[in-house]
């Protein structure tokens, strides 16, 4: 049946009429807790990451309000709930309460954003220039960058903390688990894309994840 084809799942998530409003609540979540740390917790190193981290969030939303383009909801939603994660598990100790569940989730779905990121880039690069790229390049483009980007957030953690006394990095073990749950998502990631083009062209896969305004 056609409901049971993960390719008419995604169809369908892509077209939930209310993605865009959870991806605006997801923003309200964040502004809360990043406001909740500054003023009730009184952390004011975290809070001031979670500022960035809301201005990132941001960023989708502020680049759909200067161009007519407007990116696939579930991208904006999962780089959003990523940085929830992150800065929650900070200001409200979940790292630390909940450790290592926490941390390891977090890190799958960050992983898992980041692979959703570069597949867009790819797409709109793709769909300006006109060329079709192969299943394997795809595939390439995005693991590869995810991977090299969770190397690159391991080496800063340690860095953090020796600069701000904060406690990202625990030991070796811990950031061989986060390396192995990046790996996971965004192997399945790049696994599901790749079924998809098993279907449709990089070209088709940008016209129905990027849509421009009328």
């Amino acid at each position: 049946m056609e409901e049971d084809n993960p390719l008419y799942v995604i169809d369908a998530l892509l077209a939930w009429h209310y993605g865009n409003v959870a991806y605006y609540i997801s923003l309200g979540l964040l502004g809360f807790i990043v406001l909740f740390g500054l003023i009730i917790r009184e952390d004011i190193l975290r809070a001031q990451w979670g500022f960035i981290a809301l201005t990132i969030a941001l960023l989708p939303a502020l680049a759909e309000c200067l161009t007519p383009v407007i990116f696939p909801w579930p991208m904006k939603f999962l780089i959003t709930l990523s940085l929830i994660l992150h800065i929650a598990g900070g200001i409200f100790g979940f790292y630390f309460t909940f450790y290592p569940l926490y941390d390891k989730i977090g890190h799958l779905i960050s992983s898992m954003a980041i692979a959703f990121v570069f597949f867009v880039m790819i797409m709109v690069l793709s769909g300006m220039t006109g060329k079709n790229v192969s299943r394997t390049m795809v595939a390439i483009g995005i693991f590869v960058p995810v991977i090299l980007f969770a190397l690159a957030w391991e080496y800063a953690e340690l860095n953090i903390d020796a600069i701000a006394g904060s406690t990202y990095y625990v030991d070796a073990y811990d950031s061989f688990f986060d390396m192995v749950f990046n790996i996971i998502g965004a192997s399945y990631f790049v696994l599901n894309i790749h079924a998809y083009m098993k279907k449709e062209s990089l070209n088709s896969l940008y016209r129905k994840f990027i849509r421009w305004k009328n």
